[in-house]
C-alpha cells in the first residue's frame, strides 16, 4: 500500500511539473515581437493605411490620389543616399517613392522592412535616362541598365511627405 501511495505521489508531482513547463513555453511563444520604428519626413501614423497592392485598383477607378496612406514591404532603396525606395504593386511592377522636396532620405538598409508612406500617387512617364540612373543607384551596372531600359515607361509613382519604417528586432 505504501508503494502505491509513493508511486501515485510521484506521478502527480511529475504531471504538475510537466504542466508547469508547458505553461511557461506557451507564455514565451505568446510574447510580442519587439520592433524598431523610425520616422522620416513629416510625422505620420500608421492608422488607416491601405495595402500598397490595392493602389492600382484604386487609381483605375478614382485616378491619381492627392493624399493616400499605404503600407507594404520596401523592395529597393537608393544605395547612394537613400533618396528613393520602391514597393511592389499588385501587378508585380515596382512603384518608385520619392520624398517631397528632396527633404529627407531613408536608410540604405531598408529593403525587406515594412513601411507606411503618406503622400500622393500619380501616373508619370519616366524617361529612359532617368530609368537607367535609378538602376545604377540601385546597384546595377551601367551596361546592365543600358541593356534593360531602352524606352520611356509610364508608371505609378509616389511622392511621400512622411515615412514610417518598422523592423522586427533581431532581423
Amino acid at each position: 500500500m505504501m508503494k502505491i501511495k509513493t508511486i501515485s505521489f510521484l506521478l502527480v508531482c511529475g504531471l504538475l511539473f510537466a504542466c508547469q513547463e508547458n505553461t511557461q513555453e506557451a507564455q514565451t511563444e505568446a510574447e510580442p515581437v519587439a520592433e524598431k520604428v523610425s520616422f522620416h519626413g513629416a510625422k505620420i501614423d500608421a492608422a488607416d493605411a491601405i495595402a500598397v497592392q490595392e493602389l492600382s485598383g484604386i487609381m483605375e477607378k478614382q485616378g491619381p490620389q492627392d493624399q493616400i496612406k499605404l503600407e507594404g514591404k520596401i523592395e529597393e532603396t537608393c544605395q547612394n543616399k537613400g533618396c528613393w525606395m520602391t514597393m511592389k504593386l499588385a501587378n508585380g511592377e515596382d512603384m518608385r517613392i520619392k520624398f517631397k522636396d528632396y527633404a529627407f532620405f531613408v536608410p540604405k538598409d531598408s529593403p525587406g522592412k515594412t513601411a507606411v508612406i503618406e503622400g500622393k500617387a500619380f501616373y508619370d512617364t519616366i524617361p529612359v535616362d532617368e530609368l537607367r540612373h535609378y538602376a545604377v543607384d540601385g546597384g546595377m551596372s551601367e551596361a546592365e541598365a543600358a541593356e534593360k531600359y531602352q524606352e520611356d515607361e509610364l508608371a505609378i509613382n509616389f511622392e511621400a511627405t512622411g515615412v514610417i519604417i518598422t523592423e522586427e528586432e533581431g532581423k
